[in-house]
């Protein structure tokens, strides 16, 4: 993979942003123009150093206003390049806030603000503030790859998925957020720079990290994951686990993850991945798959990643 030819860039202090043909692009100042970029792992002290071609790092505050709309909007939404391969995967998965800054609302069941939440389990998520960094989750299929297309036009990339031959899902004739299904098929363009869900094998390959380990990052299953021996049946901040070689956090538990599936994956049904915050062991294997789910329902347990194909 070769690197992509810079058209613009602006230094913003500790930070630089860097325009490219592919879009917008921000990181550390010292991580442009070298050939890795290294990362820490808070859990042990460890560093370990990837190969990478781009690093989006968004902090809100920190860049234009200008740009606002063409960033994901909050510090954990960034992509990591994955070595050997031509798409960068989403560090985490999309949290609260990114999904609301985008779609205009929140479904997520885990939030402070949700009456129907019982005492014990307000009180959990409490402690640790607001839920904005929390993975989403109470959205179906058919509404991710709706936030997908959102965001790409967002940024200026072009779609990955398309309803009868459109690309802005505003013509879809869809409402998110309710249970029924977009009317007609979805198709996936695995060409197009723009977001989308990452499939089995991309999903698989990633939360492997290079390495051989049961849980994505090691053989413990808690140094990794949020599950159901320590979640307290709640989901938790994105990134507080250990990561995996990658440098991906949440790649078991927390939340299931929506997959494609197959490149010609079409029906009432996808995959998810992962284990959530009330899985066993045996759920948070990664290479172990969920049951499939209905694609326009919503479920507390089930959010998902972010793909995006850079050359």
């Amino acid at each position: 993979m070769e690197r992509t030819e810079v058209e613009d860039s602006l230094n913003l202090g500790d930070l630089a942003s860097v325009k490219t043909k592919d879009g917008f692009f921000a990181g550390k100042v010292e991580d442009f123009g070298e050939s890795s970029i290294k990362l820490s792992n808070p859990k042990n002290g460890l560093c370990k150093r990837i190969a990478y071609d781009y690093i989006m790092e968004y902090d809100v505050g920190r860049l234009p206003s200008t740009d606002m709309a063409r960033i994901g909007l909050d510090s954990q939404s960034r992509m990591v390049a994955i070595p050997g391969k031509d798409y960068v995967v989403g560090a985490t998965p999309v949290t609260q806030r990114l999904y609301e800054k985008v779609m205009g609302e929140n479904p997520s069941y885990f939030q402070t603000s949700n009456k129907k939440l019982d005492e014990a389990l307000q009180c959990i998520l409490s402690r640790e503030g607001n839920t904005q960094n929390n993975p989403v989750e109470n959205v179906s299929w058919y509404d991710v790859v709706y936030f997908c297309n959102k965001l790409s036009i967002l940024e200026g990339f072009t779609p990955a998925y398309s309803v009868d031959g459109e690309r802005d899902p505003q013509y879809w004739g869809y409402k998110p957020h309710q249970k029924e299904p977009i009317g007609s098929k979805v198709c996936c363009d695995f060409s197009c720079n723009g977001y989308r869900l990452p499939t089995n094998d991309e999903w698989e390959y990633a939360a492997a990290g290079g390495e051989d380990y049961l849980f994505p990052g090691c053989d413990s299953m808690d140094e990794v994951s949020w599950n159901g021996e320590n979640s307290n049946g709640v989901t938790h901040p994105v990134a507080t686990k250990m990561a995996n070689a990658y440098g991906l956090y949440d790649m078991s538990g927390n939340v299931c993850e929506w997959v494609w599936g197959s490149e010609d994956e079409i029906g009432s049904s996808h995959d998810n991945r992962g284990g959530c915050y009330s899985s066993s062991e045996d759920g948070c294997i990664f290479a172990n798959w969920g049951d499939g789910a209905a694609s326009a329902f919503r479920y507390k347990n089930i959010g998902f990643r972010l793909l995006r194909k850079v050359c």
